[in-house]
């Protein structure tokens, strides 16, 4: 039992990562990089190697 519990968290924790993306119909988009990609963040450190933040959405 504690092996399914813990596959199930890992599981929901690993949908909680935000990510840099080049597919600008992704639905998680939150921000645009200075350098054209996309990112589904919007704390700190967002596109910190793409150049920064362009604008969020």
């Amino acid at each position: 039992m504690k092996k399914i519990l813990f596959f199930i968290c890992l599981v929901f924790s690993f949908n909680s990562f935000a990510y840099i993306t080049n597919d600008p119909d992704d639905p998680n988009i939150k921000a645009v990089c200075r350098d054209g990609s996309y990112s589904t963040s919007t704390g700190r450190g967002t596109c910190s190697h793409h150049g920064g933040v362009d604008h969020y959405l």
